[in-house]
């Protein structure tokens, strides 16, 4: 039993570390569209998901890469490739960061596939005290997001997801996670 006591911080920190954006080293996962509401990180507080629908979208060609950001989670799941079915909805948990180090104002959440990307405004809120933390940015303490979103309008395909975080000039962070619709 002393050994489980001892255990537990160095559980609890992996944890947090998980969350401030490595990846496992899983491929592929499927995600259940029934799952419940994504824990952006274990230590995260969980608010209500905010419901979107997509509308296409436009990056320019040739923009650049900024700020700082994480999907911790697709449907609960965890992996740098998840698959979901087509005209299902999805819930994204994580973080995001401008280059200045603040949250994001008016940044996008977009599921990028050249001419055929889709957009939801990312609408952060969810306390992430370790991000605040990582950073040393009190400032991003409400970093997180939880996005249900809706897939009605996708076609099936595969789509690199990422944060657009400066509309004008498509600044975007790359989030290092494929969505497969099927």
């Amino acid at each position: 039993m002393n050994k489980m006591i001892l255990m537990a911080p160095a559980l609890i920190a992996g944890m947090l570390v998980a969350g401030c954006g490595e990846r496992p080293a899983d491929s592929t996962a499927v995600a259940d569209p029934a799952a419940s509401a994504p824990a952006s990180a274990p230590e995260a507080s969980v608010v209500a998901p905010v419901a979107a629908a997509t509308v296409p979208y436009a990056m320019m060609a040739g923009a650049p890469t900024v700020g700082h950001c994480a999907l911790d989670v697709v449907n609960g799941i965890h992996a740098p490739s998840v698959t979901v079915p087509v005209g299902s909805k999805a819930m994204f948990g994580g973080w995001a960061a401008s280059p200045e180090i603040q949250v994001p104002v008016d940044a996008l959440f977009v599921l990028a596939n050249g001419a055929d990307s889709h957009a939801v405004p990312l609408v952060a809120g969810a306390e992430r005290p370790d991000v605040a933390a990582a950073l040393a940015s009190e400032a991003l303490a409400q970093a997180g997001y939880n996005l249900e979103i809706d897939l009605a309008a996708v076609p099936a395909g595969s789509y690199g997801l990422v944060i657009v975080l400066d509309q004008a000039t498509s600044a975007y962070c790359d989030l290092g996670t494929r969505l497969v619709l099927e």
